[in-house]
């Protein structure tokens, strides 16, 4: 049983995010510049998942549905030093780089999108044993 704040409550359940998180966000934010596409891009850089979002052709800029395949989940160990330092990406990003929480973070804080129209879908396929 939740009880939403009565300024944040919406008779639409799908404005109520709008009202509560920031601008592009389905969750609360640690830092601002740590956003679903930063969380995503931890999972590609780290070869974990191979990830293709699915555009309306009526609309480009509206993703309709993604896929995505789980090729493998690191373990601290597989990460390859401390959980708290920083690995910078492969390619230039902001923040530069992320740890080993950050990458655990991504396991959920990737898969908080919506579309605009509130449709998107995932399917999900996996390549390693969970």
């Amino acid at each position: 049983d939740y009880s939403i704040e009565y300024e944040f409550w919406d008779k639409n359940p799908n404005k109520i995010p709008q009202k509560i998180f920031p601008e592009g966000f389905h969750f609360k934010p640690l830092a601002l510049n740590k956003t679903r596409k930063f969380y995503e891009f931890i999972l590609v850089d780290t070869d974990s998942v191979a990830i293709k979002h699915y555009k309306d052709p009526k609309d480009p800029s509206n993703v309709t549905h993604t896929t995505f395949q789980i090729l493998k989940v690191l373990t601290p160990s597989q990460f390859g030093q401390n959980p708290s330092t920083t690995r910078k990406f492969s390619m230039l990003f902001d923040p530069i780089g992320y740890n080993y929480w950050d990458y655990i973070d991504a396991w959920n804080k990737t898969f908080w999108y919506q579309n605009k129209t509130n449709r998107h879908s995932c399917i999900f396929q996996t390549k390693c044993p969970i």
